[in-house]
């Protein structure tokens, strides 16, 4: 008899230890799609008078009239954005072909620079096809920026998502080999 009573009462702390057990990893895994890992940095700015009444998006109704000029300030962010971005990229490209072009280079050393011509025209490869398949997924426009092994993607307000940022993390680590630490994710004002 006691026998049968020990057997249950082990049971019975085995299935409790795994409801805790089962507790911990929920709460683990909900505080990971809330606050995560993922530096999630959502910037939302909310001006007006003191006690306009606010709607639930967090805008007042005053700026909500006002949403055709915020998207195009949006577009223009994005559009200066990339061609600054394209412009120094230029630059930088033409900087590293002018010193491939210098007949004072021994072999090894034009090997390192057409390493480095390499690994960087990679990595605007890597920027521009995240971007698009970014901008699938949000059906909106994005800028996303990779230095070394950090990452950091630019949405449009109100995009932002527990769903898309895990969609965004998932193309980053497939698309870039950079890990959800090392990313943040950013919805211009």
């Amino acid at each position: 008899m006691s026998l049968i009573i020990k057997k249950k009462q082990i049971l019975t702390a085995t299935l409790v230890i795994a409801l805790v057990a089962a507790t911990g990893v929920n709460w683990y895994y909900s505080q990971y799609m809330t606050t995560g890992t993922i530096n999630e940095t959502t910037t939302q700015s909310v001006s007006g008078n003191l006690g306009d009444s606010l709607l639930v998006a967090g805008t007042t109704a005053s700026e909500n009239e006002n949403t055709t000029d915020v998207s195009a300030d949006s577009k223009n962010y994005f559009s200066e954005a990339k061609l600054k971005r394209a412009e120094a990229e230029d630059e930088s490209i033409d900087a590293i072909e002018d010193i491939l072009e210098n007949p004072n280079l021994d072999t090894q050393q034009k090997q390192k620079v057409s390493s480095l011509l390499s690994d960087y025209t990679s990595k605007l490869k890597a920027q521009t096809d995240t971007e698009n398949l970014i901008r699938a997924k949000t059906g909106s426009e994005c800028l996303v920026i990779i230095n070394e092994d950090k990452c950091q993607v630019i949405l449009e307000k109100n995009t932002l998502n527990d769903t898309l940022i895990l969609q965004i993390a998932e193309i980053i680590e497939k698309n870039t080999n950079i890990s959800a630490e090392n990313l943040t994710i950013i919805e211009i004002k």
